[in-house]
């Protein structure tokens, strides 16, 4: 008789492997984004389960745009709604009893962990495209600042150019002025 008994909770804790197995290789084949890019250092760590770390991506990824004021105030709803999206895809996937429940009830759930993952990859381009806005908005800016610098230094040089030109101008045509009224004068005394 003993040699016929089944564990269940065994064969569920296998369905329940089976079923997280299922959801990492959905997530993984749904990654996107170039190597070292937000998006995909965040995916890949939610991918793995390790949500702890892809919380402290975000976290790195504001600190380093600190000095973007216009991104902390565009960009931290976004960065708090993925936090809170990488918290649900947690939830679903380490759902209670999951194997306990009906299959379909097990499939919505998965796929509310890859809706809410499709979500969380949206929300982290939308980071990227916040950050690259700024990015250039600022170096736009300081262009601007450089070029408005360079035409008023140019300007302030072609002053003092024509200022010292002119000085100078005025300065040898006197003296010409006087040689030829000299010259003139010498010859009309020599002639009259």
């Amino acid at each position: 008789m003993d040699a016929k008994k089944i564990d269940f909770r065994a064969l569920e804790e296998q369905r329940t492997q089976a079923l997280r197995k299922e959801l990492q290789t959905r997530l993984r084949s749904r990654q996107a984004g170039k190597d070292s890019t937000l998006r995909r250092e965040v995916l890949s760590r939610v991918v793995d389960a390790r949500y702890e770390e892809a919380d402290l991506v975000l976290d790195e990824f504001v600190s380093l745009k600190r000095m973007y004021a216009a991104f902390i105030n565009r960009g931290t709803p976004h960065v708090q709604h993925a936090k809170d999206l990488i918290n649900a895809i947690r939830l679903k996937r380490d759902f209670p009893n999951l194997s306990q429940l009906p299959m379909t009830k097990q499939q919505e759930i998965l796929d509310h962990a890859v809706s809410h993952f499709e979500e969380l990859k949206m929300t982290l381009k939308m980071i990227e495209h916040i950050s690259r806005e700024e990015i250039v908005r600022d170096l736009r800016s300081t262009v601007w600042v450089i070029r408005c610098m360079v035409y008023s230094l140019a300007a302030i040089v072609a002053v003092a150019f024509l200022l010292d030109f002119n000085h100078g101008l005025r300065e040898i045509c006197w003296r010409m002025f006087n040689d030829y009224t000299n010259k003139l004068f010498e010859l009309l005394s020599r002639h009259l």
